[in-house]
């Protein structure tokens, strides 16, 4: 596949070049509309108190959206604890998740609460995931979604998959990395309470996609792709230091 198929096939996939719909963003029930200041109000203290989140480089995100937010992953709080620190920002955030969160009637009623999720059969298939970003930036607002694909299991960075460099691109809107930490050690995959522990968010610089998009005009799109992928670990990562 040539360059230019390369990336007209991720347009097509993406469906960018299609009229927008109109109900691509999540239409909130009033009682969610109620709950969610509470929810926030309520994980409040034990955010302060028993895992406390410390924010830095917050200056560094976007003063608008569209953007995509894409930290590391290693601990199911890691949603919670970026939301926490843009405060009321993450109204405008739209976190993509499995359709296993919604198993349990109880966890899918405070995670509708909590965020605008956009919920996907399995993160296997990022298709769908990659196409559902696309339309809500696209709508004008941002996408919190992580590089990784899955938590890590032991805290460390895993590899990064190429969506987010593909996502990033065809959009053109700014890639912010932020690196979590302190949320593996709160409550590791495979644990339900959380323990005492503080969490720390840190925003990095945006990465403008301007550059790429004129250098994919004179390379293969695929490695351009996997170019901003790797960029992004790499300010990840410079961030953990």
């Amino acid at each position: 596949m040539g360059d230019q198929d390369t990336s007209a096939y991720w347009r097509r996939l993406l469906e960018l070049d299609k009229p927008l719909d109109p109900q691509v963003l999540n239409k909130y029930r009033y009682w969610q509309r109620i709950l969610r200041p509470l929810f926030y109000a309520i994980i409040n203290i034990p955010l302060r108190f028993y895992c406390p989140v410390k924010v830095y480089g917050l200056e560094n995100l976007p003063a608008k959206p569209p953007y995509i937010i894409a930290p590391n992953h290693a601990s199911s709080m890691d949603y919670a604890s970026v939301a926490w620190a843009t405060g009321k920002r993450h109204q405008e955030l739209y976190p993509i998740t499995t359709k296993l969160f919604y198993d349990n009637a109880w966890a899918r009623f405070w995670i509708k609460v909590a965020a605008n999720v956009v919920r996907i059969d399995s993160i296997e298939d990022f298709f769908p995931a990659l196409r559902a970003a696309a339309q809500i930036l696209r709508a004008g607002k941002a996408v919190y979604i992580n590089p990784e694909g899955t938590r890590s299991t032991d805290g460390r960075i895993l590899p990064f998959r190429p969506g987010v460099g593909v996502l990033a691109v065809e959009t053109g809107v700014p890639l912010v990395p932020v690196y979590i930490s302190g949320t593996w050690q709160v409550l590791p995959t495979g644990w339900i309470f959380p323990r005492p522990h503080p969490v720390y968010v840190s925003f990095g610089k945006p990465i403008e996609m301007d550059t790429y998009i004129e250098k994919k005009k004179t390379n293969q799109a695929y490695d351009i792709y996997r170019e901003v992928t790797e960029v992004l670990r790499e300010r990840i990562i410079a961030l953990s230091r």
